[in-house]
C-alpha cells in the first residue's frame, strides 16, 4: 500500500509538468501543429502564458500567418516565411508569440532590485467542469491577401465552342476559408445563320461570387457560385438592311477551381458554367413577308486556366 501511495504521489507531482500551454493555440496545418507550438510555449513563458489568450496560425502556401488575440487589446497579425521543418516553424510560430504577450521567459535572470514575476496558480484539477465557465470562441480570422490575375479560357455552348481572355481579383481567405472572386471576360464573335443572312454575336461578361476553400500543403480546392452581367451585341450581315442591337442580360455561375501555391502567386485551372435564364433570339422577314427567329444560348461551359499575382 505504501508502495502505491508513493506512486500516485510522484504523478501528482509530475502532472503539472505535462500540462498543455495555458494561452489557447490553434493551427489549420499539421505542421506546425497546435500541440508542437503549445509544448514550445511552455519552455518559453511561465505556465505556457496567459490563459485569456489565444493563437491562430494559419499556413498560406509558402508563408504562415500568425495571430494573437488578448482582451483589452488589439489583435496583432503577422505572417512570415513558413521555411525549414515542421519542428523549425513551431520554434518560430512560438517566439513571435511569446514576444507578443510580453511575457519573462522562464529561467530569464531579473533585473537587479526588481522583484520577478510571479507565475499565475497551476491549473486546479476538476473532476467535473465548472458550469459557470463559458467557453470562449476564438475570434474569426479575416485576411487581407488579395490576388489580380490572368488567363484563356475556352467554352462551349448549343452553337460550337469559342476561345476568350479573362481578367480577375480575388480576396479567397477574406473571412477565414470565405472569400470572393470577380472576373471580366470576353469571347471571340460568334455567329449563327438566320434567314438570308448571318447574325454576328459576343457577350463581355462581369461575375462576382462567393468562395470556399479547401487546403492540403500547396494546393487550394476553390467551389464558387455568384452571379453574372452579360453585354450582348447583335450585328447583321448579308442582310437587304443590316442592323445591330445592345442588351443587357442577368445570369448566374457556378464552379470549381483548382490552385497551386508559389510563394505569394499561384497557378490555377477552373471549370464553371454559366445560365442566361432571360433568353435572347434573333429575328429575320424573308422575301415571302414571314418572320423566322433563332434562339441564342442561354448556357455555357468554360475551362480557364491562369496564372495570379499576390499583391497583399
Amino acid at each position: 500500500m505504501k508502495k502505491i501511495s508513493l506512486a500516485l504521489t510522484l504523478a501528482a507531482v509530475a502532472m503539472p509538468a505535462l500540462a498543455p500551454a495555458a494561452t489557447r493555440v490553434s493551427s489549420d496545418t499539421n505542421c506546425p501543429s497546435a500541440d508542437a507550438i503549445s509544448q514550445r510555449l511552455l519552455g518559453l513563458l511561465a505556465a505556457g502564458g496567459p490563459a485569456t489568450s489565444s493563437a491562430r496560425v494559419r499556413s498560406e502556401g509558402e508563408t504562415l500567418h500568425i495571430e494573437l488575440a488578448t482582451p483589452g487589446e488589439a489583435n496583432r497579425e503577422r505572417t512570415v516565411p513558413g521555411s525549414g521543418d515542421c519542428e523549425a516553424r513551431a520554434e518560430m510560430a512560438a517566439l513571435i508569440i511569446a514576444a507578443w504577450l510580453d511575457a519573462m521567459p522562464v529561467g530569464t535572470i531579473s533585473t537587479p532590485g526588481v522583484p520577478p514575476r510571479a507565475p499565475p496558480p497551476a491549473p486546479r484539477q476538476a473532476t467535473e467542469p465548472d458550469p459557470l465557465e463559458e467557453a470562449e470562441n476564438p475570434p474569426l480570422s479575416l485576411g487581407t491577401r488579395t490576388l489580380v490575375g490572368a488567363g484563356l479560357f475556352g467554352l462551349v455552348d448549343t452553337e460550337g465552342a469559342s476561345p476568350g481572355f479573362a481578367l480577375e481579383a480575388a480576396m479567397p481567405n477574406l473571412v477565414e476559408l470565405f472569400g470572393w472572386t470577380a472576373e471580366v471576360s470576353l469571347s471571340l464573335p460568334r455567329q449563327i445563320s438566320v434567314g438570308q443572312g448571318t447574325a454576328h454575336y459576343w457577350r463581355p461578361t462581369f461575375a462576382l461570387a462567393a468562395t470556399g476553400e479547401i487546403r492540403a500543403k500547396n494546393w487550394a480546392v476553390r467551389p464558387q457560385a455568384g452571379a453574372a452581367l452579360g453585354i450582348l451585341s447583335v450585328k447583321g450581315t448579308g442582310y437587304d438592311q443590316n442592323s445591330r442591337a445592345t442588351t443587357v442580360t442577368w445570369g448566374a455561375g457556378a464552379g470549381v477551381a483548382l490552385a497551386r501555391s508559389w510563394r505569394r502567386n499561384e497557378l490555377w485551372l477552373r471549370l464553371d458554367a454559366l445560365l442566361w435564364p432571360q433568353g435572347r433570339s434573333v429575328r429575320s422577314k424573308l422575301p415571302s413577308g414571314s418572320d423566322i427567329e433563332v434562339a441564342l444560348p442561354e448556357w455555357e461551359i468554360r475551362l480557364a486556366a491562369g496564372f495570379s499575382w499576390g499583391i497583399h
